[in-house]
């Protein structure tokens, strides 16, 4: 962590390709097994795009092995801010359209990628605070995945998928 940066080194079990891959095809499995076929794709996909979309925005700070040796990758979109919120907000937007996604979810969608805003250009000393209380961070990441999780399974409750009406 600088004055103006967090830099995460290393997050070998949420942050590897292998440990992104398997845990999206565990979910695929027990999603496909639970519900209907396409529960499994879409929490599978939301799994694996997490190590995808992390790749495009970490520094280089992801691991192929949830390992500390070996290859980093990571192409620091983070380092522009607005690039990386217009990313993940497009990736945000194609998976509602894939997925049929209602009104209320796409409004949902884009609210939350805005209320990033505050992360990705962050005030002048907000790092040092977090730096500071490293509980701060991962927090407010929990409550983003907490939150997102519940907007996703209002809005998804009822919804079309392929041209076909699931309950």
């Amino acid at each position: 962590m600088t004055a103006d940066a967090i830099h995460l080194d290393f997050l070998p079990y949420s942050h590897s390709v292998l440990s992104g891959v398997l845990l999206a095809l565990l979910a695929w499995g027990m999603g496909k097994s639970a519900h209907r076929a396409y529960v499994g794709v879409a929490i599978g996909l939301g799994i694996f795009s997490h190590i995808v979309l992390d790749i495009i925005q970490h520094e280089p700070n992801i691991t192929l092995l949830p390992l500390e040796w070996g290859p980093r990758l990571g192409l620091n979109l983070q380092a522009f801010p607005l690039a990386d919120l217009i990313v993940e907000l497009a990736f945000c937007v194609a998976c509602w359209k894939l997925f049929g996604g209602s009104r209320g979810l796409l409004i949902g969608i884009v609210i939350f990628n805005l209320l990033n805003l505050p992360l990705m250009f962050p005030a002048r000393g907000a790092i040092a605070l977090i730096a500071a209380h490293p509980f701060i961070l991962p927090t407010i990441i929990l409550v983003q995945v907490v939150s997102s999780w519940t907007l996703v399974w209002w809005f998804g409750r009822e919804r079309v998928f392929l041209g076909a009406t699931h309950h």
